[in-house]
């Protein structure tokens, strides 16, 4: 009993010992952190929509600013979602090969996947603008050969590509790392124990992922009252297609033993994937037009150019939540620490 008491006690006074030591940390939080915060939720009740410092009390700027622009949370949401999955289909597969495969060349793979996006965030969102134009060297030899002129530009298609490019590296990080944790001696069991293929079983569940993604990509692209037209439902069919393939030829040792140890990874790669795409509005705005527009690029108008500092932040606010709330969610199904080791 007097050993048990001195641990706690030991420990409480370990606890007080580590808080000098923490302050300077603690200060720069609540200095670019906390306040801004702090003043966007202030600005957002204010009563005052056009004044830069917040006067009264008032919910109007939510009732006012939600309900009218919830089609832009709508986009950002579902926008956002898409990227997040097709950037996870681009990066997974290179992860995996460089982490098991790459041997010694790891280092030198790694650095020429992201020595493009070593360029300004801009810069290659303009670079996108020029590759998608009508008279860009992907479609002006197609326009010149068959007099075929195709627009990408102002639709979801371009916003969802660019926003795609943008979140790889934010998806390929987290899983790179987390199968660089995994236990070589456990794959190498493994293909001794599950080394055949996940079969029928995996073309159901494969199907019906790819089912639910081309549901997903087909009402971005295409719009949700479009999907009944014969274009969107072959797109549709075609994704549940690929998922079953994919599905019936997994191997085992991915589903059953490499899969199961990275899961931390992969919910860390949509954090810190989905929760950026969700504000962002470069991209919509440079690749998209009117239809496409995010929330983020109605903040981005209220703030610069309606003065309206009210109903920005409280769209800020709705669009914190939405994120926070999310975040929440997945920090459920790990500890927050793991999710720290694997980032």
């Amino acid at each position: 009993m007097v050993s048990l008491t001195k641990t706690a006690g030991a420990r409480s006074s370990g606890a007080r010992a580590g808080w000098p030591e923490m302050l300077p940390t603690l200060a720069w939080l609540v200095a670019l952190l906390v306040l801004p915060l702090v003043y966007i939720l202030r600005m957002s009740f204010s009563a005052d929509p056009f004044a830069l410092t917040a006067t009264g009390w008032s919910l109007a700027n939510y009732a006012d600013s939600i309900p009218f622009y919830w089609n832009n949370l709508l986009n950002s949401v579902l926008i956002g979602l898409s990227a997040t999955i097709l950037a996870f289909a681009i990066a997974m597969p290179v992860a995996y090969g460089i982490s098991f495969y790459g041997g010694r060349w790891k280092a030198v793979l790694l650095f020429a996947f992201f020595a493009p996006f070593l360029t300004s965030y801009l810069i290659r969102i303009v670079a996108w603008q020029t590759l998608l134009g009508a008279n860009g060297p992907l479609f002006a030899p197609l326009h010149a050969a068959t007099g075929l002129e195709v627009r990408v530009l102002g639709t979801p298609f371009a916003v969802v590509a660019g926003l795609t490019y943008q979140l790889v590296p934010f998806v390929l990080l987290p899983l790179y790392t987390a199968f660089n944790r995994i236990d070589r001696t456990l794959c190498a069991a493994a293909d001794d124990l599950y080394s055949g293929r996940c079969g029928a079983r995996g073309a159901m569940i494969g199907g019906a992922a790819g089912l639910a993604i081309g549901l997903l990509l087909a009402a971005v692209f295409f719009g949700a009252g479009g999907l009944a037209a014969p274009g969107p439902m072959l797109f549709v069919l075609a994704a549940a297609l690929a998922g079953a393939m994919v599905g019936g030829t997994m191997t085992e040792r991915f589903a059953l033993i490499v899969f199961p140890l990275s899961r931390n990874g992969f919910i860390a790669a949509a954090v810190l994937s989905f929760i950026p795409a969700l504000g962002d509005y470069v991209n919509a705005a440079l690749l998209g037009d009117i239809r496409t527009q995010m929330l983020g690029n109605v903040i981005q108008a209220k703030f610069l150019v309606e003065l309206d500092y009210a109903g920005a932040a409280a769209l800020s606010a709705s669009l914190l939540v939405a994120a926070m709330l999310l975040l929440t969610l997945l920090l459920r199904l790990i500890r927050g620490t793991e999710l720290l080791d694997v980032v």
